[in-house]
């Protein structure tokens, strides 16, 4: 059996791009929410690069109010490595820069993968700090 590292980096690389374009234009269609919320498990936690603990199941609402509130937003990733990886699980590390008009952030995350009932990956748990 092949570990989760290739699906896990293609899974954090699309996830960012639908970031991008969600929280990018507000006339971004719903469907790509869903399919933004369909890559995470259920029992998705996360630590913001704040220091706060996201409380289980708030990922939809989080989102829901981001919608097009950064116009113009990119997010760039780059120093993605694959720190663990087999079968059921993988961690990665990565910087992520988002830059939009008039402002811009830099953080680094850690972010724990773990195979679903498909035996594909689902982003299990998130850890941002500022960078």
């Amino acid at each position: 059996m092949t570990d989760l590292s290739t699906p896990s980096l293609r899974l954090a690389l699309d996830a960012h791009a639908r970031i991008e374009q969600w929280i990018g234009n507000a006339d971004t269609p719903p469907r790509v929410l869903a399919a933004l919320l369909d890559a995470f498990a259920p029992e998705f936690s996360m630590i913001t690069a704040d220091g706060q603990r996201l409380p289980p199941g708030a990922l939809p609402a989080l989102f829901a109010g981001l919608r097009g509130l950064r116009p113009g937003l990119k997010i760039q990733i780059d120093e993605l490595a694959v720190r663990h990886a087999d079968a059921g699980a993988a961690l990665l590390t990565y910087r992520e820069r988002h830059a939009w008009n008039g402002g811009a952030t830099q953080r680094r995350a850690s972010a724990l993968f773990m195979a679903g009932a498909d035996g594909q990956p689902q982003w299990a748990h998130l850890h941002e700090t500022w960078a």
